[in-house]
Order: C-alpha cells, then structure tokens, then sequence
C-alpha cells in the first residue's frame, strides 16, 4: 500500500485509491446527488456512515464530490481523510443560518473567515489560530458567481458545535425558551458584522491551512436566526452548487496555466 495511506483507519471508504485533487464538500450526503446530476460523467465510488463519494467530470475537469455528515467531528475525518488519498483544493457546498439583519432564507454567503467555536480544529490549534479561506479559492467562488449572475454576500462566518444551541426558541422547558451559552455570543457576532452560522466551515479551513490544502466555502442559508421561520421548502442548493462547480474549473484552469500562486 501506498505510504501515505498505510497509518489511520479508512472512514470514507477509499481503500488505496487515488481521488481528483478537487473536491466539493456538502454535509448532507443527498446533496452529492444534487451535484453530480450537473457533471457530465459520474462514478460512485463509497457509501459508509455518514460519507457519500462519487468521482466524475464537470466541463472536462475531474472532481470529487464528498459528504461531510453534520458537524466538526465528521468533517475533520473526511477532510484529512481526503487530503491522504489525494485532494488539496476543497470548496465546501452548505446550509447555514443567517446572523445579519440582511441575510435570510435563499441568499448565498462566500465566507472569507470564520470565528471559532468548535471543538475539532481547537483539537489541532490555539484559539488565537485563525480560520481563513484561501485567497485563490475564495476569488475563484466570487468569479464564479459573476459569471452566474449570482450576488452574495462575502464576509465572516461563525462555526459552532451544536445545532440546537443557536435556536433556544426550538427548545422550551417549562414554557420558556432554554438560554445557552451561544445565546450572548450570537447577539455579539450579529452587532460584529458576522454574517452566518453553521457548524463545519471552521473546522475545513483550519485543516486546510495545517495541511497545506486550498480551502473556500459558500452555503446556501436556510433562513436568519433572528426571528426568520424556516421555510416550509427548504431553499434550493442550486446556485451554490453552480458556482462551487465553475469555481473547480476556474480553479483547474488556473493551475494549468501556472496563475494559481
């Protein structure tokens, strides 16, 4: 066996197999569907846990699509999981809830950063140690949303650890809402400018940096935290999902030409 896969067990189901060096990461493994339906040739290559991975063609360009599953802990083993098998330019493709008065249901969000509040990169780095997309990444998202005629918004994210403890209204005792220790942060982040919350961006970006990887992220938001109801339909990943596959090609292009430095 390869080296560099002979240490750790194999949670993605790859084997000794080799992976394009770009791959796209939604959570939910539904979405590799959603994205593979726009490639031009697909092949399944694993289904285990929460990890769904299938290889194929989009405009000529090799790509990987593989899901995360919910959270840091599931997204640190597929990232360094990945990164051993091959990748090195990784666009996450997620859901998020808005923080900013102006983001709400169906808006895109380019993250540029992300406060950290999750476990698994503090696991790898200091609190002090920043979560930042690459430069090349997060440019080729942005060109690529011009190109679709998409306007998102670009700035901060937030990362957490929980899904429930950021929706206080969706957990009562005895009648009234069950305030936790995120309720005082999501108020400060939204005074700071943060734009969104979700619970894997972070962990990625900080991987990415450990490893030597090219690391960007949009989402798709579901609705803002404050107040917004979560629509009945969920928002379509759609124009995520185009931008995050043009962005692969601009990408690709890019390194071919030697312009991605």
């Amino acid at each position: 066996m390869n080296e560099r896969l002979r240490h750790g067990k194999d949670h993605i189901g790859l084997g000794d197999r080799s992976i394009p060096r770009t791959v796209l990461l939604p959570g939910d493994p539904d979405r590799v569907d959603e994205i593979v339906k726009l490639w031009e040739d697909r092949t399944p290559i694993s289904t285990q846990r929460e990890y769904r991975l299938v290889e194929g063609r989009y405009r000529g360009v090799q790509l990987a699509a593989c899901s995360t599953g919910i959270g840091g802990g599931s997204t640190e083993i597929a990232v360094i999981e990945l990164y051993r098998h091959g990748a090195r330019d990784l666009i996450r493709v997620g859901t998020a809830g808005g923080i900013a008065p102006e983001v709400v249901s169906g808006d895109l969000v380019v993250l540029t950063g992300c406060v950290r509040k999750a476990g698994a990169a503090d696991a790898f780095v200091p609190v002090e140690f920043p979560a930042i997309a690459d430069y090349r990444v997060l440019n080729a998202l942005l060109e690529a949303c011009d190109g679709l005629g998409l306007t998102p918004h670009v700035g901060l994210g937030a990362t957490v650890d929980s899904f429930y403890a950021t929706k206080p209204h969706l957990i009562r005792k005895d009648g009234l809402e069950l305030q936790t220790c995120l309720s005082d942060d999501l108020r400060r982040w939204r005074q700071y400018g943060v734009l969104q919350l979700d619970m894997e961006t972070a962990v990625v970006f900080v991987l990415a940096v450990i490893l030597g990887l090219r690391a960007g992220s949009i989402c798709t938001v579901g609705a803002n935290l404050f107040g917004e109801e979560y629509p009945s339909m969920p928002p379509s990943n759609t124009n995520a999902i185009e931008a995050a596959c043009h962005a692969a090609v601009l990408l690709a292009g890019r390194s071919r030409l030697g312009k991605d430095t």
